[in-house]
């Protein structure tokens, strides 16, 4: 009687352990592992067990948690004094996730209901690594100087925009590089934005959309070498080309420099309907990011703003992709 009233505050009740067999995976792999289980001082009914995938999001100083997948493992059973049950674990990563950032994390919370009684839980971090694709445009951008921020992942409305500064030949002329990912069939497209800095203090915004194909991402030179060329194409429109010691500059007859600051065209354009913001709007709310998570924290950055915090700066400390055309 005295074991069983203890089980009930927790003291002496049964116990539950997720051993994973590695605690990183890529978006789209599957993750699996084992429950450990252990009776306690007395028989207990199990309700369920079940795994929740949290996500926590850190923005404008506060963390934003959300559930991002409740995992069913097993219902309805009954665990002996000091029994010991293993059972498996498998769960494969939806394509849609953020992938892990500084500012992006997940867990894994496993919880075991037990009826009449104090409930069990265990927590497991994990690591979601971004797609080999995407893998390959952050191994060729660090093979022209670029290193990602540490800010770098943060949520948008529009997806998970990463952000990477150059340290040699861009050092000086490119303030920083910052895009949206989308993995599509082909390969991956990026969108752009492009701080080019010129002149006194001056600095240009200017937007590009670049389609790297899977073939040209397994050769690292080629995705590197179309990566170049499409900063350089930004550097040259903002009218900064003479900047790029060692390059071919543009003469007023090339195509580069007819067309006026800001509203250079993208590299390869959009087969979604359109190249403007709606497009890639659209694009990433079905893409990397999931709709989920998007809406929820939309949600909570409306409440933010009613309580004083601007949305902009809650979403990418107010360095949006805004005032620029996606043309």
């Amino acid at each position: 009687m005295w074991k069983k009233f203890l089980s009930k505050l927790g003291i002496g009740a049964a116990k539950v352990d997720l051993a994973l067999h590695r605690p990183h995976v890529r978006l789209g792999e599957t993750m699996e592992g084992e429950f450990l289980l252990e009776g306690g001082s007395v028989a207990q009914q199990i309700r369920k067990l079940e795994v929740v995938l949290q996500l926590d999001v850190e923005a404008g100083g506060k963390t934003y948690r959300r559930r991002a997948a409740v995992i069913p493992v097993a219902s309805s059973f009954t665990i002996q004094p000091g029994e010991r049950k293993v059972l498996p674990f498998s769960y494969t990563l939806p394509l849609h996730l953020p992938i892990s950032r500084p500012t992006v994390r997940y867990t894994f919370v496993t919880h075991l209901d037990i009826a009449d009684g104090a409930d069990a839980y265990d927590q497991d971090a994990i690591h979601i690594l971004p797609p080999t694709a995407l893998e390959q445009v952050f191994s060729a951008l660090a093979a022209l100087g670029f290193r990602e921020k540490a800010t770098s992942g943060s949520i948008t409305p529009h997806g998970q925009e990463f952000s990477f500064f150059p340290t040699s030949e861009f050092q000086g002329i490119v303030q920083e590089v910052e895009f949206f990912a989308l993995v599509e069939g082909e390969g991956v497209r990026l969108y752009m934005e492009i701080d080019v800095r010129h002149g006194f203090g001056g600095e240009s915004e200017m937007k590009r959309e670049l389609l790297i194909t899977h073939e040209q991402l397994r050769d690292s030179a080629t995705a590197a070498c179309l990566l170049r060329e499409a900063i350089e194409e930004a550097v040259r429109a903002a009218g900064a080309f003479g900047q790029l010691s060692g390059h071919p500059l543009a003469t007023p007859h090339s195509p580069i420099y007819s067309h006026p600051v800001g509203h250079y065209p993208p590299v390869h354009h959009s087969r979604h309907g359109g190249h403007g913001w709606s497009g890639a709007i659209g694009g990433f709310a079905a893409g990397m990011l999931a709709g989920m998570v998007a809406e929820e924290l939309l949600d909570d950055a409306v409440d933010d703003v009613a309580d004083g915090l601007d949305v902009d700066d809650w979403f990418d400390g107010g360095d949006g992709f805004d005032g620029g055309d996606w043309l």
